[in-house]
């Protein structure tokens, strides 16, 4: 019987064992009527009390069951009101769920409860996928804007023929250096008959001048430095240093960015070319704005050229 109780019930097996276990242990040999009568009331009395017992347990289990189906009831629901879509299936479970809760019978509810969550698992599974795709379309999206935000900027900010910061971008850093409060240099460049070139050979050949000269020009300085076409033949640096480190960077110009070059013209045939150019190189004094500090450095430039011009 108690190896039968074990079985049925696990839970409470080993203690119906016990009981049982101590009525055998109390019988002796011989056994007299009157011991046997006893210890068959014992055995009675105790699987009365363990049947008490078994249906309290089930009656307890039955509760939790019910309750834990109702919960999952209610999160289906929920499930349900945050998406449309699945609305209707979510909504079919939810009251297959309600219905489970009312069942007696422990067989039914437990394949009725294995039926309901394949099919929750499945329905949220698709929900999870959908998500995942929408997030992976949305990112894409994101993506996309960025790439053409960033491209958008670059392009109002870089001048299309030799990809060197513009006039407005070259501003915008002066100005921000002026704010800042910190010595900076600021190099103006004229190319010196530079017109000649694109009346002899055309703007083409004028062009390839320009971009080649821009590379020579950009590879003098670091990334600190801010190195911008001003427009036509004019260039201007913006560098983190004060006068001398100026000039020191104005001769570097003259010796590697300045001088012979080979320039495409029409027909696919090459010319050589020697460029020269005129320089302003001041420093900011602490105080006077980006057109003061501009003007000077123009004048500078004007003088220079005329000086270089023959009589």
């Amino acid at each position: 019987m108690a190896e039968c109780g074990r079985r049925a019930l696990p839970p409470l097996g080993e203690d119906l064992n016990k009981r049982l276990t101590e009525i055998e242990n109390g019988l002796s040999k011989p056994v007299a009527p009157e011991r046997i009568a006893s210890a068959a009331k014992e055995v009675e009395n105790e699987l009365s009390a363990w049947a008490g017992r078994a249906v309290d347990h089930h009656s307890e289990s039955e509760r939790e069951m019910q309750e834990i189906i109702s919960a999952l009831a209610k999160a289906a629901e929920s499930v349900s009101a945050r998406d449309e879509k699945y609305s209707k299936e979510i909504s079919g479970m939810s009251g297959s769920l309600r219905g489970i809760a009312a069942m007696n019978d422990l067989g039914a509810i437990r394949r009725s409860i294995i039926e309901s969550a394949a099919a929750l698992k499945t329905c949220v599974e698709k929900m999870a996928e959908e998500s995942r795709q929408s997030v992976a379309e949305l990112t894409s999206q994101v993506k996309e804007y960025q790439d053409r935000l960033e491209a958008s900027e670059k392009l109002s900010t870089t001048d299309p023929l030799t990809e060197l910061a513009n006039r407005r971008a070259f501003e915008s850093h002066l100005e921000s250096r002026i704010r800042a409060g910190k010595t900076f240099g600021l190099i103006m460049i004229d190319l010196n008959d530079f017109k000649k070139i694109n009346d002899r050979h055309g703007h083409l050949a004028g062009d390839d001048l320009l971009r080649q000269f821009a590379n020579e020009l950009r590879a003098q300085f670091t990334v600190a430095d801010v190195v911008a076409r001003w427009g036509g033949d004019e260039f201007a640096v913006l560098i983190a240093g004060d006068l001398e480190q100026a000039k020191e960077r104005a001769d570097r110009i003259r010796r590697w960015a300045l001088g012979e070059y080979k320039i495409s013209v029409c027909e696919g045939k090459e010319i050589r070319t020697t460029l020269t150019a005129s320089m302003g190189t001041v420093e900011w004094t602490g105080s006077e704005n980006g057109c003061a500090l501009l003007a000077r450095a123009d004048a500078l430039v004007y003088r220079t050229k005329k000086v270089s011009r023959p009589v």
